[in-house]
């Protein structure tokens, strides 16, 4: 049938059921009738009662009402077919049809200006799953700050303009940094000083939370710390979290600030509500401390352990995937976009993944003399950075077909690889951390490794190291 005609077809097939259901209720009710009178038994003015009251059955049954019949039908079976408008429609015209129905859709239920702000949300959301090809990545003249930390460096974190820099280290404190003229403040911190208004063990980890301004802290004193990342220099903690029973090893927050997530070598992940400061769940998995800790998407974080694994947990079905391709301790791990992240470990190894495969999309190999401490990608794009405890910072490049200066062989088109897009940067120390902004690489740098004293160089500094960064997106 031409679709004109194959419309009216889908619009008579419920007339169609309805004269079926009413022949079959005549035949079936006239068989009744029928037995009914050659039933044993049934004689004089009884057996003419029953006879009379079937009849009326059958006949009140067979004058059901259409209409009736049909809305039953609908209840119970599939939507009613598109209209013909919906039918023979443009993509253009279906795209302006979907637009006015969410648009009424907000309008029904938000006043104009929460309309606007819950587009401009919309916007910025679909901004952030749009990935971008990274090209002609270069990095400018080395700045260390090394005047905020007695010992070695840990943890960094930038703001979202890259104007501030944060960063904690194994002399307890927490101290922020411009960027531009590397001016600092420094919150108190003391080792095995209770009192001191900050960590009284080392600081492992740090994450800006920009929507309740605030700045959370982690270490070895197994407490979580929130501190007024505006505050001026020497102001102590706003509040603390406790529930942890090992070193907290990572935390990271909710792009909209509502919820925490803190990783521990108690070998549990701990999810925190932010506006009642409670722990809401405890998630189990790997059989050896957790390690590192990044956020792959909303209730998504990716995890690595000292149990050889990376796990992609999927909080709110209490479930995870695993990952475990690598040899030894997974210390590093990062989110490249919304289909893909990366782990770095001990066994020299840099493995890029997918939700949808167990197996590494592709792999970079440095080599079992080649420790990964530290990896950050730059967010939506195909680029990462690496960091190794021998003071080696490197850049990667993911994507299909042969590395820069390679001819392209039959075989690499569909490939995907991971390749070094610049000759790898001397830094003075072990890189613990890397933060990649938009115009900035911060990286923190210590004489020995974050966790532990298996490389130590005095010739080496502790500080901050902050690198220009320049690219075009693609």
């Amino acid at each position: 049938l031409k679709p004109p005609f194959r419309a009216q077809a889908h619009a008579l097939a419920p007339i169609a059921m309805v004269l079926k259901k009413r022949k079959r209720a005549e035949v079936g009710g006239l068989s009744a009738v029928a037995k009914a009178a050659r039933r044993k038994g049934s004689s004089g003015a009884n057996g003419a009662a029953e006879q009379r009251s079937a009849a009326a059955a059958v006949a009140l049954d067979a004058n059901v009402d259409s209409d009736d019949e049909a809305s039953s039908d609908d209840m119970g079976g599939a939507a009613a077919p598109a209209s013909d408008e919906e039918f023979f429609e443009t993509p253009d015209e279906k795209r302006v049809r979907l637009a006015k129905e969410y648009l009424g859709k907000l309008g029904a239920e938000k006043p104009g200006e929460d309309i606007q702000q819950q587009l401009s949300r919309d916007v910025n959301d679909q901004a952030k799953r749009t990935k971008v090809i990274v090209e002609d990545v270069k990095l400018g003249e080395q700045r260390i700050h090394k005047q905020g930390h007695r010992f070695a460096v840990t943890c960094v974190c930038l703001s979202s303009d890259d104007t501030t820099a944060y960063t904690g280290g194994k002399d307890c404190t927490v101290v922020r940094w411009d960027v531009e003229t590397g001016k600092k403040a420094v919150f108190p911190g003391s080792r095995n000083r209770f009192d001191c208004g900050g960590h009284f063990e080392q600081v492992l980890s740090v994450c800006l939370i920009e929507p309740r301004s605030l700045l959370a802290s982690v270490g070895v004193d197994r407490v979580v710390r929130f501190w007024d990342h505006r505050a001026p220099h020497r102001s102590t903690c706003q509040d603390t979290l406790s529930g942890h029973t090992g070193s907290i090893t990572g935390v990271v927050a909710e792009a909209d600030g509502s919820q925490l997530y803190t990783s521990s070598m108690d070998k549990s992940l701990k999810l925190w509500d932010l506006r009642t400061k409670r722990c809401v769940d405890t998630l189990f998995g790997h059989v050896s401390g957790i390690g590192c800790l990044d956020m792959f998407t909303k209730g998504r974080p990716v995890t690595g352990g000292t149990d050889k694994t990376v796990r992609l947990w999927k909080v709110d079905k209490e479930t995870h995937l695993m990952f475990n391709r690598h040899a030894y301790a997974v210390d590093a791990v990062t989110v490249a976009d919304q289909d893909r992240f990366l782990s770095g470990s001990q066994d020299g190894n840099i493995h890029l993944w997918s939700h949808a495969s167990k197996k590494p999309l592709a792999t970079a190999t440095l080599g079992a003399n080649h420790w990964i401490t530290a990896l950050s990608a730059v967010r939506r794009g195909n680029v990462v950075f690496g960091g190794t405890v021998d003071g080696k910072l490197r850049c990667w490049r993911f994507g299909r077909g042969p590395a820069v200066g390679e001819e392209q062989t039959p075989g690499d088109k569909g490939m995907l690889r991971m390749t070094e897009v610049m000759e790898p940067v001397s830094v003075p120390g072990c890189i613990n951390a890397i933060a990649v902004g938009r115009k900035v690489v911060a990286c923190a740098v210590g004489k020995e490794h974050r966790l532990g004293r298996w490389y130590y160089d005095r010739s080496q500094k502790n500080g901050l190291l902050l690198m220009p960064l320049s690219y075009h997106e693609g």
